[in-house]
């Protein structure tokens, strides 16, 4: 008898198809050098709004839990996942740099100056010869995905306290092959690419990934939690 396919296991296939589409089609390009890869990873093209687009969605995700845990008065859970919500929200106004080439917004003076980009947004921004999106986005965002998808799903499994935690305010846990997709992918892109601006691609992945775990998370974890 044949198992019934879920709409889950569905979407999952769509996003890495997605995902691993773009990088291979990334890799293709970069074969003809920066430029054609750059047509790949441009302002305003596939691999920026499907980044955005799988923030926003992450965001309705985070404020639609808080909104439930709104009902059950759980202010863990409202507190975390509005604060969720909000980086979500953060992150997608400033992959789209807060609408600024959308509705044809021109740069204040300060941005002009400061961003190397010359946008609306934090994460090109060089303060003092400090580079905020090697320092914040690059490499406190390793340590912080490193963290979360590595360090924390161990933790959980094995310490009751840090399980406990993870209940009470409705972290969502990723599953393993989340965490192997992700590696393998990141891996991947600076290994096969090595290009300017790769991280874009980075970028898809982990939205994308961030998308699905919140659509379906580890399971088992409660279970567990009640049971120890």
């Amino acid at each position: 008898m044949k198992k019934n396919i879920s709409w889950i296991t569905i979407l999952d296939i769509i996003v890495y198809t997605v995902i691993i589409g773009f990088v291979a089609y990334g890799k293709s390009q970069s074969n003809f050098g920066q430029e054609a890869f750059n047509k790949v990873i441009r302002e305003d093209g596939w691999v920026e709004y499907l980044t955005a687009l799988f923030l926003l969605l992450g965001a309705i995700l985070f404020a639609t839990k808080a909104v439930r845990a709104g009902k059950e008065k759980s202010r863990k859970k409202i507190f975390f996942n509005a604060l969720a919500s909000f980086v979500f929200v953060f992150g997608f106004g400033e992959e789209i740099s807060w609408g600024q080439r959308i509705f044809s917004i021109e740069s204040g003076e300060y941005f002009m100056q400061n961003n190397y980009q010359g946008e609306t947004n934090l994460h090109n921004l060089e303060i003092g010869g400090v580079d905020l999106n090697i320092l914040i986005f690059s490499n406190l965002m390793f340590v912080a995905l490193i963290s979360y998808f590595i360090i924390l799903p161990i933790l959980t499994w094995k310490v009751k306290a840090i399980r406990k935690l993870v209940v009470d305010y409705g972290v969502p846990i990723p599953r393993l092959h989340h965490i192997i997709v992700l590696l393998a992918v990141n891996t991947f892109i600076p290994l096969a690419i090595n290009l300017i601006k790769e991280s874009e691609l980075h970028e898809l992945a982990l939205s994308g990934i961030l998308f699905l775990i919140l659509i379906n998370p580890a399971k088992k974890i409660r279970d567990i939690s009640l049971t120890t």
